[in-house]
């Protein structure tokens, strides 16, 4: 373990980021011990590969040169998995992040409706912390332990600010922050970010709607024209060369249309705004 986190220290100067990507992903790991172990699995996945290239060269194409292919691979596979590790954390921030912001607005909404009854802002981030509010009832939680403890709660809510990997939530915590350090009155705070963000969510709605119209046009194209013109085409010249159109080559235009269809369908995905 100590020359794995040897192996980190050295590259830690190279990775400045991973320590804040790390406390934001919530990982209990010291980021030279991540970067260690993320090295020595990507030289272990590199050897292994190694040895298999060896073996393919000596055993199944014997004589056959591949000795090019037996020195990239490893060193190809090797950068793959360092990399994917690496980003481990980033991964793991973005899911966190989607979280959050697809829970914000309601979130928000909850502690307007707290707070216009006269409950005091603990107990508003009590009983948010006891909904279900996905990641943002879990940031709550966090914050009320730290409240309970003993921490001041502009202290507490700093400290949440700062490891919050969502800039929207950020922007929020800090209003709430600034409001309670003026004596401003929250419930007001509250309405106001209400409305901004609602008003955000409808114009994310309305730029998904015109980005469907572009995405229904390249499905048109490409899933329906263009195959029906492609294999009429090729019908045409099958009758004025050699080139005969059998169940191969269909069956080669259905599997290319499929894999389109499941592109699409991930693309569409990706683009549709983050609302629940």
């Amino acid at each position: 373990m100590k020359k794995v986190k040897k192996i980190g220290k050295l590259l830690l100067p190279l990775f400045p980021s991973l320590s804040v990507r790390l406390k934001q992903a919530e990982m209990d790991v010291s980021p030279d011990d991540y970067l260690g172990k993320a090295t020595m699995g990507s030289f272990f996945f590199g050897i292994l590969s190694l040895i298999v290239m060896i073996a393919f060269n000596f055993i199944a194409a014997p004589g056959g040169n591949f000795l090019i292919f037996t020195i990239f691979i490893p060193f190809f596979v090797s950068f793959v998995v360092f990399m994917y590790n690496l980003a481990g954390p980033s991964m793991v921030v973005s899911k966190r992040v989607i979280d959050i912001e697809a829970n914000l607005l309601f979130s928000l909404r909850h502690l307007l409706v707290e707070m216009r009854s006269g409950i005091n802002n603990y107990d508003s981030f009590v009983s948010l912390s006891k909904s279900d509010y996905g990641a943002v009832s879990t940031e709550f939680s966090k914050l009320v332990k730290k409240i309970s403890y003993g921490i001041s709660e502009t202290q507490a809510l700093e400290e949440l600010m700062i490891t919050n990997p969502s800039t929207n939530f950020r922007r929020v915590i800090w209003q709430i922050l600034n409001a309670i350090r003026s004596g401003s009155d929250l419930s007001g705070i509250m309405e106001e970010l209400v409305k901004e963000y609602s008003l955000e969510q409808k114009t994310k709605i309305k730029l998904y709607g015109g980005q469907l119209n572009s995405l229904a046009l390249v499905y048109m194209i490409f899933a329906i024209i263009m195959p029906s013109i492609g294999i009429t085409f090729l019908i045409i010249l099958s009758f004025f060369s050699d080139f005969a159109i059998n169940e191969g080559v269909l069956s080669l235009i259905l599997l290319v249309i499929v894999v389109f269809q499941f592109v699409f369908i991930g693309v569409v995905k990706s683009k549709r705004p983050r609302i629940e």
